[in-house]
């Protein structure tokens, strides 16, 4: 990877979340788009992080969005919600931000546990409607996990094909086995990637879990254009998952950087937000 795709890969390590987050809990504004508080906080483990909100909406058949935030793996919490809420009640959907426990207290194994719980848990207190993950960053790596490796909602009975559909938005990790460069930059995300991965980087790489014979949700795949390590493992894992059968398309955001697409994924004529509005409420990539 070149300078300019290591920086980028940096910066979404960073990706100004976590500190935005706290800010907002400070003026008690959990949206850039004020769309207010969450409806209501569900547990589902004893955790303090093992739970997730769900955020008020006038649907009560529409599809479930279940958003996973990013940081490193190691920061962040389910208040990065950005613009989100708004955008589920203009399409008529209904929004839930999940946290999970972080690293160094635990690997990208249990993280994924955590989401796979709290997608039980969702799916048990709304039966019968569609469900989706979607996840920007560290989250767009678990949600594709999630969705990819049965393991995990395996735990709770449930296969990978139980959600309608997976969208990860701007996520590097779905190889982890990749090299992440040299130099002061690659060090420091090595050293990110060893704390959240270890020596199970191929069991915990969603593309080297895709299996033929198993059925698999849709994925719509977005990515920054100038980011080149995001650009490439979005389109392995798509031709890996449309090679073993499943269906996937990929979608390029040239103008945004790894920030933007994040802040800016679903407010009023965003074309990232408004693509995956079409795939989650027709089913349709």
């Amino acid at each position: 990877m070149d300078r300019r795709g290591l920086i980028l890969a940096a910066l979404s390590l960073a990706a100004a979340g976590p500190a935005l987050s706290q800010d907002r809990r400070r003026r008690g504004d959990r949206s850039e788009a004020g769309s207010g508080p969450p409806h209501m906080t569900i547990a589902f483990g004893s955790d303090p992080r093992q739970a997730y909100d769900v955020y008020d909406s006038d649907t009560r058949d529409g599809p479930l969005v279940m958003f996973v935030h990013g940081g490193g793996w190691s920061r962040g919490d389910r208040s990065m919600v950005n613009a989100l809420p708004d955008y589920a009640r203009r399409h008529g959907l209904t929004l839930a931000s999940t946290d999970y426990r972080l690293a160094p207290q635990v690997s990208a194994r249990e993280q994924a546990t955590d989401v796979a719980a709290a997608v039980a848990s969702l799916r048990a207190s709304h039966p019968g409607r569609p469900l989706l993950l979607m996840g920007h960053s560290a989250g767009a790596h678990l949600v594709a996990l999630v969705g990819i490796d049965p393991v995990y909602l395996g735990q709770h009975g449930l296969r990978p094909d139980a959600l309608s559909g997976v969208v990860p938005i701007d996520g590097a990790g779905y190889d982890a086995t990749q090299p992440r460069g040299s130099g002061p930059i690659g060090r420091a995300l090595e050293a990110r990637y060893e704390q959240a991965f270890g020596d199970q980087r191929a069991d915990l790489s969603p593309t080297l879990r895709v299996r033929d014979g198993v059925a698999y949700p849709p994925f719509l795949i977005f990515h920054i254009e100038r980011r080149e390590d995001s650009r490439e493992q979005s389109r392995t894992l798509a031709d890996t998952l449309r090679r073993a059968g499943g269906q996937a398309a990929v979608v390029s955001a040239p103008g945004d950087s790894h920030r933007d697409i994040n802040a800016e994924f679903g407010l009023p004529g965003d074309a990232e937000g408004e693509r995956a509005a079409r795939f989650i409420t027709t089913g349709r990539l």
